[in-house]
Parts: C-alpha cells; structure tokens; sequence
C-alpha cells in the first residue's frame, strides 16, 4: 500500500516536471520568436530608411565598374599606340584596374552610412608596409615603365652599361635582358639602367667606325691616306655623303698614327668595321707600306766594332 502510494507520488512529481519544462520550453520559443519579429521589424525599418542610400551605393558600383572600364580600355590603346611591351601593359591595367576598384568600393560603402576612416587608414598602412618592404622591385618596375615611355631604348638595340655590352633582347617589368655576342645572357635591373650612366649603339640609323692606323715614320703619308681613302670610296655599304676622312692623330715615338673616320648604318657597323681593318692591312702591305710594331734598333759605331771583335 505505502509503496504503491509511494509511485503515485512520484508519477504526479514527473508529470508536474515535464509540464514545467514544457511551459519554459514554450515561453522561451515564444521569446525567440518575439526577437526575430523584432529584428526583423527593425531590419525592415533600416532597409525602409536606408534605401535611397543602397540605391545610389549601387549606382556608384555599377557607374564606377563601367567609368574604370572606360579608363582601362584608353590607357591599353594608348600604350599599344606608343608601342608599351605587352608585360608592362598588362601590369600597369591590372594595377590601375584594382587602385579605381578600391576606390569605388570605400565611396560605396561610404554612401551606406559607414565610417570608412578606419578602412582607408588600414589600407595605407599595408601599402606602406608593402611598399617598404618591396621598395627595390616597386623601383624596378617603376624604371621599366619609363623605359617603355620614354623610349630610351628597344629590343634589338646594342647598349652598354656598367661594363655590360649587349643586345636588348627582352624588357620586363624589373629586368632588362641583353644578350652578348658570344651567346651570353645578361639580367639588369631597370633601376640601374635608369640611374647609371647607359650607351646606346644604334639608337642613330648611322654611326662612324673610329680607326687609328699606324705607319712608320719613313713613309709617305699622302700615299697611305689615297691607299686608305680608296678602300673607303670602293665600299658600296660606306656613306659616301658623310665626312670620311683620314688625317695624322698623333705623332708617337714609333709611329705616325692616322685616324680613319668612317660613316656607315648602324646595321653594317661590327662587320665593316672587322672587313675595313683587314683590308686596310693587306693594302698597305701590298702598297709596301710599313706598319711599325715595337721594336728595339742597336746601331754600333766603327770603333765599338772593332773593339767588340777584339776583344772576342
């Protein structure tokens, strides 16, 4: 009997506990759902308020992807008009392409009704950190866009800088790339290339070939310019209405030496140069001209012979 009254108590206990929880589960639903109406009310009345607001953020988006558009396709025509290498081009575009971006994005959101101050200011401290931390790149290709523009020089060009001779073979964004005539392949920085000093070869469509001819002192200096000056004048790749010349530079301690002044295109300079120094010699050999070389003379008078032979 105790003990089946004993259940009876403990069943009411249950059920008095489950329908507690229940209530507490129901009003605890009942608030939630009180919050979301609210958030929602409150969301609706935002949206109602900030709609002129989201209209023309989102005219500032579409208007600004179109303006930079607009500004991407005439920056691209005008460096394929002055003939901007395709690495640069593409580099710059894209670089133009995401600065007017950014800059669409923060008057957007600006528009919305947000403090962007933060915003900006964070993003100026990282493009300082970056700048600062790729200052040497950023410099690099910051030269090899004024390369580009300014046309200092091009690919095919001859230049040399700093000791380097070479063929422009290639120009990227923070190299330049010469290749030499023995098959070498040279990397320099654009900056160097900008801040030294640099000397273009065949920038000019016509350069003169600088030779120093020696003769002895004993020759006839007349006939050698006419054996000269007639290899120049028979020469079909010379430039016959240019100052060629051949006239007395030095008078050094062994030689005459004469300098020979030769005009031809920058495209026929190396191999005429190389022919003309050859045929220059073989002329004055066959014309019996000497070209002296250094030598030591010991000339003994009569009596430092006989002494000599004497004392032998």
């Amino acid at each position: 009997m105790i003990s089946a009254i004993l259940d009876q108590t403990s069943s009411q206990a249950s059920a008095q506990a489950n329908e507690s929880s229940t209530v507490n589960m129901m009003e605890q639903v009942e608030k939630n759902i009180s919050a979301t109406q609210q958030w929602l009310h409150d969301a609706y009345n935002w949206f109602i308020s900030a709609l002129p607001n989201i209209i023309a953020a989102v005219l500032i988006l579409v208007l600004g992807w179109w303006i930079t558009k607009l500004i991407c396709k005439i920056v691209r025509k005008a460096m394929i008009k002055s003939k901007a290498d395709p690495t640069v081009c593409t580099f710059l575009l894209s670089l133009i392409n995401v600065a007017l971006k950014i800059i669409v994005i923060i008057c957007a959101i600006s528009t919305l009704g947000f403090d962007v101050t933060t915003l900006i200011t964070t993003i100026g401290a990282a493009a300082v950190t970056i700048g600062l931390a790729l200052k040497d790149n950023l410099s690099n290709v910051a030269s090899g866009t004024l390369i580009i523009l300014n046309k200092h020089f091009k690919i095919g060009d001859y230049l040399e800088a700093e000791g380097l001779k070479g063929k422009v073979v290639k120009i990227d964004m923070m190299y330049t790339t010469l290749c030499t005539y023995d098959n070498k392949e040279i990397l320099i920085p654009n900056s160097r290339l900008t801040t030294n000093n640099l000397t273009n070869y065949f920038v000019m469509e016509e350069r003169r070939i600088d030779l120093i001819v020696p003769i002895a002192y004993s020759e006839d200096i007349a006939k050698a310019r006419e054996v000269i000056m007639t290899l120049i004048r028979s020469d079909e790749r010379v430039i016959q209405e240019k100052r060629n010349r051949v006239a007395v530079q030095t008078l050094n301690e062994s030689s005459v030496d004469l300098s020979v002044w030769i005009w031809v295109r920058s495209d026929d300079y190396w191999i005429v140069m190389e022919e003309m120094q050859e045929s220059i010699k073989n002329s004055l050999d066959a014309n019996h001209i000497q070209i002296p070389f250094n030598q030591l003379d010991v000339h003994l008078i009569e009596n430092e012979k006989k002494a000599l032979i004497e004392h032998q």
